[in-house]
């Protein structure tokens, strides 16, 4: 190995960047390469993501004498995410699952994408916001070439679909509703880049709204009607008006349509899962444990529904750990409502506790679209206790010397 090779190979911010290009990967990846059985992951996508994501996170959350474990190590969120990590692997020791390391695999994948966020953005918001918006551009165009070819050759059903892991309906509207969140609340300064934002967004609209996927619609309606809760400006307070208004006209002239495929089963699936927690209600089933949920002749292997999910699998107590994961997030998204990056959280959590109630639930899974859903808010939650927590060290030790804080904190170790 030469000098260059050898400099590249020790140089910090270069795999610093090879992470953030793991992190973009995983966004756009999901939506538009081919899946494998049963629409997991396929194996060039997961190749990739071990290249790129996996392996630079671990390696690099061990340099600098484990520096971003030990700013991790203190906060209270971060340590719930540890403790429902551990229980989902010792529930290992009675699921069914043919391969236990598989399942070990996936929970150190979710590490590694937590660790790969904090990574990359080093408690800078601009960098979380340039891949936020690189990301949702990216799937806006994978969106717009979904509705292209919909238009050429309409599917049976109607509904428009994406690729790989979001080949269906659901999935995809999903991913696409969290980047038209995301998209609408980050900055557009320059002309030219709010006529892209703008493209973007009604490519992501028309998208959603081809999927016929009425939780999504549901989800991004109680987003926008909520938005006064951490969007003070007066144009939320409009749109708000606007969606109460619109949502009462729509379940009035089109309830026909609202209604036509019912509830798809939802209320059935919910009570085949109780019985089947009743069965396992402390241990649960176990981690990626297989199971089938008989329901109107037909078996489902997922119980459409991040609670009733969680506790087959992890039973009671991973049930509690989850949502304990996912209250934390919400405190921080409250918090720092007042905040660009809080308002992004904020929506997003709000928009992910509807959506999960209707179908995605696998929290504990290889890459799929709960993950920008759940850890994806999760990360970012990570990412701002770790900044609260350098800004008031840095604010103590000045106290301490009577020089004034500076505006803002930011960790660039």
């Amino acid at each position: 190995m030469n000098a260059t090779n050898a400099m590249i190979f020790n140089n910090k911010e270069v795999w610093r960047n090879v992470v953030g290009l793991g992190l973009l990967w995983l966004m756009v990846g999901m939506v538009v390469l081919p899946a494998g059985v049963a629409l997991n992951p396929g194996k060039l996508y997961q190749g990739v993501l071990i290249v790129l994501l996996y392996l630079p996170a671990f390696g690099l959350a061990l340099t600098g004498r484990a520096a971003l474990w030990r700013a991790l190590a203190p906060l209270a969120t971060f340590r719930m995410f540890l403790l429902l990590l551990g229980w989902a692997t010792i529930t290992l020791f009675w699921s069914p699952v043919d391969h236990p390391g598989d399942e070990v695999a996936r929970l150190l994948s979710i590490l590694a994408f937590v660790l790969g966020w904090q990574l990359w953005t080093r408690g800078d918001d601009h960098r979380a916001q340039k891949l936020l918006w690189l990301g949702g551009m990216c799937m806006a165009v994978a969106a717009a070439g979904y509705a292209v070819l919909y238009l050429l050759k309409p599917p049976d059903d109607g509904r428009i679909v994406g690729d790989g892991v979001t080949a269906t309906a659901n999935y995809a509207a999903a991913v696409m509703g969290a980047a038209l969140l995301w998209l609408y609340q980050l900055p557009a300064d320059a002309r030219s880049r709010a006529v892209f934002r703008l493209c973007a967004l009604v490519a992501l609209l028309v998208f959603i709204g081809l999927t016929q996927t009425r939780s999504v619609w549901l989800a991004i309606a109680v987003c926008l009607f909520f938005a006064p809760l951490w969007d003070r400006r007066r144009r939320a307070w409009l749109i708000s008006g606007a969606v109460l208004l619109l949502t009462v006209t729509a379940m009035w002239v089109f309830s026909a349509v609202l209604l036509e495929r019912g509830t798809s089963l939802r209320p059935q699936l919910f009570m085949q899962s109780l019985i089947l927690i009743g069965q396992h209600p402390w241990l649960g089933l176990g981690q990626g444990a297989p199971f089938i949920l008989s329901v109107a002749g037909e078996g489902y292997t997922h119980s459409h529904n991040v609670l009733t999910q969680t506790t087959i699998e992890l039973g009671l107590p991973g049930l509690v750990l989850a949502i304990s994961v996912w209250a934390m997030v919400g405190w921080q998204a409250w918090r720092h409502r007042h905040t660009l990056p809080g308002r992004v959280l904020f929506s997003m959590w709000v928009y992910a506790s509807v959506v999960l109630q209707f179908d995605m639930p696998q929290l504990l899974d290889s890459p799929r679209p709960s993950w920008l859903l759940f850890w994806l808010p999760f990360a970012m939650a990570v990412q701002m206790g770790i900044n609260d927590a350098t800004s008031l060290a840095i604010s103590t030790r000045l106290a301490g010397t009577g020089e004034r804080p500076p505006l803002h904190y930011r960790d660039r170790a």
